[in-house]
């Protein structure tokens, strides 16, 4: 088997984890074109490519290299590590983000929303936070629900959002509450001042978009703006 067969199989095996190769380049941040060429034999698996993906992949150098018959090969996305308390990770290779609670006000009746310091965290490694940019001091974590913003949210998929960042920024994605409902949704503002909310399922008939006239953007809070996504198993 020469090198590309053996790195193309080893990617293969990796991608089958994801419920398809869609959801699994969208995870990684792979340009899902070029994985479905590699993947069908139209396109090669470089030097350059192979050591660009490990990386993306959180796999140590030369990992897509080793041949199925290498006795110390083992692909793992990310290892799965089972940790009680936070001081049994190393911290200088983790970071911990609590969760994201949004529950009822029994004063107004409209939703609020809280950072649970307290209760479990979700452990990151500090190199794909670093990577993603993302600050700790004002990321939380909450899980999708519902296929509305399918393909780029999925149903089950975790969200670090940052909810430092209530301003608006057209076409980004946000966690939001509306009176007595919560929703992740791309906004836009409109010249009018107004308030487009849109979601990514391209079935408009079951998810048209929702405009927001000028007088009644108050009633739209923001929690703060998805920064990243860490998709289900």
């Amino acid at each position: 088997m020469d090198m590309n067969a053996i790195r193309v199989a080893n990617l293969t095996r990796l991608a089958s984890a994801e419920k398809n190769k869609a959801t699994f380049a969208r995870k990684y941040g792979l340009d899902p074109t070029y994985l479905s060429q590699i993947l069908t034999g139209h396109r090669s698996i470089g030097e350059k490519s192979a050591r660009s993906m490990e990386e993306k992949l959180n796999l140590a150098p030369f990992t897509l290299d080793k041949s199925e018959e290498h006795e110390s090969t083992k692909l793992s996305l990310r290892p799965v590590q089972t940790w009680e308390n936070e001081d049994e990770l190393d911290p200088s290779l983790y970071v911990f983000l609590p969760a994201l609670n949004i529950k009822l006000s029994a004063g107004s009746g409209n939703l609020i929303w809280e950072v649970d310091q307290k209760g479990q965290k979700q452990a990151f490694t500090a190199k794909w936070v670093k990577r993603m940019s993302i600050d700790p001091s004002c990321a939380a974590t909450m899980i999708a629900e519902g296929s509305s913003m399918e393909p780029r949210v999925l149903d089950g998929d975790s969200l670090v959002v940052d909810y430092c960042q209530q301003s608006i920024r057209d076409g980004k994605v946000y966690a939001i509450t509306i009176g007595e409902e919560y929703f992740v949704k791309r906004l836009f503002k409109e010249i009018d001042n107004s308030l487009r909310i849109v979601s990514d399922n391209p079935d408009k008939a079951r998810y048209p978009d929702r405009q927001i006239p000028p007088e009644l953007t108050h009633l739209v809070k923001i929690i703060g703006r998805v920064v990243a996504i860490s998709g289900s198993m």
